[in-house]
């Protein structure tokens, strides 16, 4: 019986590498960097940067966003809250989202 439970707590460690080894999304990480960006895509907006000079800069520097995933993110990071975030993070409180604007 010691047996198996040793070779248990080896596939499980080895389980737990395989896990911690995993990468986030794609999409979670450009929703992270959209975020971190957010202050100064607003601030361009204002200046009267259209929306398309936005993208393309975006998309030169490696963030490709279809204009629908940008309008959405943009919603998300003016709520305060993201899909992703709630999906992804262990935090619990990042999971309540509001749908008020």
């Amino acid at each position: 019986m010691s047996t198996y439970t040793n070779e248990g707590h080896a596939q499980a460690a080895d389980i737990a590498a395989a896990l911690r080894s995993l990468k986030p999304t794609r999409q979670h990480h450009n929703a992270q960097l959209f975020a971190a960006l957010y202050p100064v895509i607003v601030e361009m907006l204002d200046q009267k940067v259209t929306q398309k000079a936005i993208l393309r800069t975006l998309g030169e520097h490696g963030l490709k966003l279809h204009p629908a995933r940008f309008k959405e993110l943009m919603a998300n990071a003016r709520s305060g809250s993201t899909c992703e975030a709630a999906v992804v993070t262990d935090d619990a409180t990042s999971t309540t989202t509001e749908d008020a604007p």
